[in-house]
């Protein structure tokens, strides 16, 4: 412990335990406050019990000992706020030389998690404008979901997340299919992992009691929800189109086939699915209805 607090404890002026959180707070050091946010020590005052801190925003901002020890956390030098501080041209370089590795350093500072609002709060102004950011994301959010280290969540408001060692994004996917409950749900998990079949390096293990689950769904809800059945089946064809050694299991189940069986329900149907799945229906009705689709079309 630095001598001067360690005279300031003997003389009962400052308690030991607060001496021991200053010693970290040392000229130089960065760290937090709950209320001015991110700082700097600029320098110690012991005789008039002060430590000074350069907040942003803030400049010279003198605190009392105790109050210092008792609401600065220190934070380390590969904190992203100190990393930014110190070296903002180096920092500005890494967001556009490795934009994963700058989003997993934010992350690390924030526990593990953060929205995209919070990482963007981080870095505007100071690395970009309000455009350029937007630019960045977008191009970072894709690198980060290819890197398959990160939970990316389909909500903006939910927290983006580093993976726990040992589970790919793969795995999260396909827990994430087998525990919904709902066919929308199951449609959403599947849609998710046709986006990213290529984090699947195993498929016929991974992906074919998939195709199984998703055919016995859209079967059990062809009468009563065919709009369901219709997307279940689209995603099932993009799977087995992205991995030509996966294989249906029910023979004959088909789009041509659905869209014969539900041929004079399909003026319903259509407009239920999104454009571009209504978009593939219609493109299909000439397999599917021969001769006379353009007048079942019209």
């Amino acid at each position: 412990m630095d001598a001067e607090l360690e005279k300031l404890v003997e003389a009962g002026k400052l308690p030991s335990k607060a001496a021991e959180k200053l010693d970290a707070l040392k000229p130089g050091t960065f760290c937090l406050h709950k209320s001015w946010g991110f700082g700097r020590v600029a320098e110690w005052n012991l005789l008039l019990n002060q430590i000074v801190i350069d907040f942003t925003g803030k400049k010279g901002h003198p605190m009392q000992l105790q109050y210092a020890a008792e609401n600065l956390t220190v934070i380390p030098a590969e904190h992203f706020l100190a990393r930014k501080a110190s070296d903002l041209a180096a920092t500005k370089k890494l967001a556009k030389d490795d934009p994963v590795a700058l989003v997993r350093n934010i992350l690390e500072s924030l526990d593990g998690k953060a929205t995209a609002q919070e990482i963007s709060e981080w870095m505007v102004p100071d690395l970009f404008s309000e455009g350029e950011w937007k630019r960045w994301w977008e191009s970072a959010r894709k690198q980060l979901k290819a890197s398959g280290a990160f939970s990316i969540p389909a909500k903006k408001t939910e927290p983006i997340q580093i993976r726990a060692e040992g589970i790919s994004q793969a795995d999260e996917l396909i827990d994430a299919f087998n525990h919904a409950r709902q066919p929308k749900q199951q449609l959403a998990a599947l849609e998710q992992i046709t986006k990213v079949h290529q984090q699947f390096k195993e498929p016929e293990k991974q992906l074919q009691p998939v195709i199984a689950m998703v055919e016995n769904v859209a079967t059990r809800n062809q009468k009563l929800h065919p709009e369901l059945a219709f997307e279940l089946l689209l995603g099932r064809d993009d799977l087995l189109e992205s991995f030509p050694q996966l294989k249906t299991t029910h023979v004959g189940l088909t789009l041509e086939k659905l869209i014969v069986d539900e041929e004079r329900r399909l003026v319903l149907i259509l407009p239920k699915l999104p454009a571009a799945k209504e978009k593939r229906i219609l493109q299909t009705l000439p397999a599917a209805l021969g001769e006379r689709w353009s007048g079942r079309a019209l």
